[in-house]
């Protein structure tokens, strides 16, 4: 399965770049890239998709394989609404959410921020390590699972170094996550490994 979403992974994200339709990778392969492997039972991405971009948009996924569904409503509604849609991978049931880019302001700044990275080899759009940590305390926030706050406490132990502490303390702030954001430098993470 692990090869499989990996082979996914890579062939949705050319076929995105291919058919310029803007995205980033975000969720469980963020966390992989800047923290810790993991299993995952999807693959999440934030595309930007207008309402007059709609037809478009189906007319691209239907040159995806067959292997590949989608509901042609859900994705109206996803991009009228702002929400998300999925696309199923039927051999191995994986699941592709795709969020729609919203007007919300952290929305705006991590799409903003979003870099490109190489990943199994190849070069695509990656929410950064900041972004990643924040929007899996927001998570956490509306529905405090753990597995989002030990997502957050990895990159954030592993990336210390390397990230922006005032972008992350303002947003923090903004998305009133900052008690969350300060006991992630203390979570024990062994019995994560």
């Amino acid at each position: 399965m692990e090869s499989d979403q990996q082979e996914i992974l890579t062939s949705i994200t050319a076929f995105l770049s291919k058919n310029n339709v803007p995205y980033m990778v975000t969720g469980a392969w963020s966390v992989i890239y800047y923290g810790r492997p993991r299993a995952s039972h999807d693959i999440d991405f934030v595309v930007e998709i207008e309402p007059s971009q709609t037809d478009r948009i189906l007319r691209i996924l239907k040159k995806l394989s067959h292997d590949f569904q989608f509901q042609e409503h859900a994705i109206r509604e996803a991009v009228k609404d702002k929400g998300m849609f999925n696309i199923i991978h039927l051999p191995t049931y994986l699941k592709l959410d795709f969020w729609l880019l919203t007007t919300d302001d952290f929305d705006k700044s991590r799409w903003q921020r979003k870099q490109e990275v190489k990943i199994l080899g190849q070069r695509m759009m990656l929410s950064t390590a900041e972004d990643t940590i924040l929007q899996k305390l927001r998570w956490y926030k509306i529905t405090p699972i753990e597995k989002s706050l030990i997502d957050a406490a990895f990159v954030y132990q592993i990336q210390k170094k390397n990230l922006d502490l005032i972008y992350l303390k303002k947003w923090a702030k903004f998305l009133s996550v900052t008690k969350q954001l300060k006991k992630l430098g203390t979570i024990d993470l062994e019995p994560y490994m």
